[in-house]
């Protein structure tokens, strides 16, 4: 019987986490928020405000 000495295979690098915007509900940085815990006035509010200052969102 023969056996052969074979190195272990190299494994990839595991990819970087997306530093951009989360991208859809598969994105693992998605988090979840039940519309009872969310206030869209306020977050009309906060965009609004940011876009008077010039800051991109």
């Amino acid at each position: 019987m023969i056996q052969l000495a074979l190195e272990p295979r190299r494994r990839r690098p595991a990819p970087l986490a997306p530093t951009g915007p989360v991208s859809g509900l598969l994105d693992p940085r998605f988090k979840y928020q039940r519309a009872c815990e969310t206030d869209i006035r306020k977050t009309f509010q906060r965009v609004i405000a940011e876009q008077k200052k010039g800051q991109r969102l």
